[in-house]
């Protein structure tokens, strides 16, 4: 199973039972058996925008970045880690906000979207190609389907 440690406030509309069902589904379709852990932080637009400069060289906002454990740019939790850490993923509801009103659905299931391409990045999915993001995109929707049913 895969568990969320929470650096800073979680979005009220995302619950802890969210994340479980979210972290058991993708360690379910990624065949993982080992327990990991993903340090997950909702941060606003201007550090987003920051991360995105210096990590990607972008200076722009974007939803959603994934740092491996060489990279982890964000604090960390107070306890230890009794799991393998995948990685930090930072998230910003306030960019996951207007793409939802954009989509027509809602915030919940654009955060939950975004928590699931963030692991797929750290377990080593891209879609750099036309190829790779029909394969990322897919079982992202799909594990998003079966959190969400």
């Amino acid at each position: 199973m895969i568990t969320f440690e929470i650096c800073g406030p979680r979005p009220a509309i995302l619950s802890a039972r969210d994340l479980t069902r979210t972290g058991k589904a993708l360690a379910k379709s990624l065949r993982m058996k080992k327990a990991s852990s993903v340090s997950l932080s909702f941060i606003p637009p201007a550090k987003m925008r920051m991360l995105n400069r210096g990590f990607r060289g972008k200076d722009r906002v974007t939803d959603v970045l994934s740092f491996s454990p060489a990279d982890i740019p964000l604090p960390k939790p107070e306890k230890s880690r009794l799991a393998a850490q995948l990685g930090d993923i930072a998230i910003c509801p306030f960019y996951a906000r207007s793409e939802a009103k954009r989509r027509g659905i809602s915030l919940k299931e654009e955060l939950l979207r975004l928590v699931i391409h963030g692991v797929l990045h750290l377990k080593g999915y891209d879609h750099a190609t036309e190829l790779e993001e029909t394969r990322m995109f897919g079982l992202q929707e799909r594990i998003l389907d079966s959190v969400t049913e």
